[in-house]
């Protein structure tokens, strides 16, 4: 399937069954921070076993963000050798051990999974334990929604005709031989992901009242209520 088919169908899958999870697995409980991890979780899932092709939207999204941190750094250290301050080790002490630690396991998952190539390791239940384990450990708000987001993601996959290594490292792929990437099943399956995904967040926001009436604060205060 295309890039863009996965993240409609983990956005959609991740609003309909990481709720079900609740608060003891982190998914916060208010709606509109809901709404805005699972959606984020949804799209980051969705497109991470797709890291594993250099041409493939994760992948691309993925460079862009490594990209940006560099410079980001760059940056912060420049500032702090011109003026001698401890900027960069003030934001990266801002970071527990146990983050770090699974930023480093989703890093060298996406790495194996890149040398394994396309439909290898990276779509494999490993891959998907290990990813998923590893955002627990980086941000819990959006694990289990990444964790669904990965598995529509394989999901996907089992059905058109290249299949996935699912049981990686045993056997060979396995393949329902169902749709073809970019024909219209494809398209299908995206519109249907996006209708889906939309009609979730209305709901949820209808539960807090008309659109109109939400507090002027805006998303950003959203953002900031997640419990990260």
């Amino acid at each position: 399937m295309t890039g863009k088919t996965h993240i409609a169908i983990g956005v959609a899958s991740a609003l309909a069954v990481a709720p079900l999870a609740g608060a003891p697995l982190g998914v916060p409980t208010d709606v509109v921070p809901q709404a805005i991890a699972l959606v984020l979780g949804g799209m980051v899932g969705g497109m991470l076993p797709d890291t594993d092709t250099p041409s493939s939207m994760g992948a691309r999204g993925t460079r862009r963000v490594w990209a940006a941190l560099a410079v980001m750094t760059a940056a912060l250290l420049m500032v702090d050798h011109v003026r001698g301050s401890d900027l960069a080790l003030t934001l990266a002490s801002g970071f527990s051990y146990e983050q770090l630690a699974g930023l480093a396991i989703v890093v060298a998952t996406c790495a194996v999974g890149r040398a394994s190539g396309h439909r290898g390791f990276s779509h494999s239940l490993v891959a998907l334990a290990l990813v998923g384990y590893g955002v627990w450990m980086l941000c819990r708000p959006i694990a289990v929604a990444v964790a669904v987001g990965y598995a529509s993601h394989l999901a996907l996959d089992l059905t058109n005709k290249r299949g996935a290594k699912l049981l990686w490292p045993w056997g060979r792929p396995l393949c329902l031989g169902l749709f073809e990437s970019g024909r219209l099943a494809d398209w299908t399956l995206f519109v249907l992901g996006v209708a889906a995904a939309a009609l979730m967040v209305a709901t949820r926001l209808q539960l807090i009242g008309p659109m109109s009436t939400l507090p002027s604060v805006g998303m950003p205060a959203a953002v900031m209520a997640l419990p990260w």
